[in-house]
């Protein structure tokens, strides 16, 4: 995707800036996406500009987002299939993300036949309202620009991203059985994949960290599939230890990009030239 927008920044720099933005993003209760503006600081110097960068980061984060809604299909579906006793809810979330999915869709094609459905967020009634901030909203305007170009012209590396999303799906699943059997803990696909449910739903919530609620998301969907809520507690437990290790490598790699508050007030001042 950075290759596809003009930029060149080396794989360690991407991987860094993704752990380093994840980190911020945890710690802010506004999920996971409070840290993409970071992510695009910490690139900024291997794209062409800061809009670039940012567009580069959204794509990320879009080809994460139907990653994600690809797998809660294929969740509950395997769980709605393999268990008798299995409920509405997971259903009913199957249906509202297949609808969310069409939904993007239908937007994602909208950019590639020229529209802008972004504009709403800087056209000039919103100008009107909000006049000092025209600045920021010439630079969402430059990052639709970007991304009007990106699904144009670079539809392959779209669905290259995307297959990779859904295989970094697959690699987590492997993931958590291995973490899972290391502490003799062993899940059955259909609870295993409520686990991976579980996790995703906790970091949603507008916590930092996802404190309490990634735990009693865990008492919850493992108790009410096992029967056994302190089972769902210990796996709680070790979710929370694999969260807050990779918390921890993504604030080294924040000091190792070297994102200063000065820094960021430099990049800050540059996107409003």
């Amino acid at each position: 995707v950075a290759r596809a927008l003009g930029g060149a920044p080396p794989l360690t720099r991407l991987a860094a800036a993704r752990l380093a933005g994840d980190a911020v993003g945890a710690l802010l209760p506004l999920t996971r996406v409070g840290g993409d503006p970071l992510r695009a600081v910490l690139v900024r110097d291997a794209a062409p500009s800061l809009a670039a960068a940012g567009a580069g980061v959204a794509i990320d984060r879009l080809l994460e987002l139907i990653g994600n809604m690809v797998a809660v299909i294929a969740y509950v579906t395997v769980f709605a299939l393999t268990r008798a006793d299995a409920t509405q809810a997971p259903r009913s979330l199957g249906i509202a993300m297949a609808v969310l999915l069409v939904v993007i869709a239908v937007q994602l094609f909208a950019l590639a036949r020229g529209h802008r459905p972004l504009a709403p967020l800087y056209g000039g009634r919103v100008r009107r309202l909000a006049p000092r901030l025209t600045p920021w909203f010439d630079g969402l305007r430059h990052v639709e620009d970007h991304l009007q170009t990106f699904f144009q012209a670079h539809r392959r590396a779209f669905v290259a991203g995307l297959a990779c999303a859904v295989a970094t799906e697959l690699l987590i699943l492997a993931q958590y059985h291995a973490l899972l059997a290391a502490f003799g803990i062993a899940l059955d696909l259909p609870v295993l994949l409520l686990v991976l449910l579980g996790g995703g739903l906790a970091r949603a919530v507008p916590m930092p960290a996802g404190l309490g609620a990634l735990e009693a998301a865990q008492v919850l969907v493992v108790g009410a599939s096992t029967g056994r809520a302190d089972l769902g507690f210990v796996v709680g437990v070790l979710v929370r230890l694999h969260e807050t290790l990779l918390l921890l490598i993504g604030l080294a790699a924040l000091a190792w990009c070297g994102a200063s508050p000065a820094r960021q007030a430099a990049v800050a001042r540059e996107a409003s030239r």
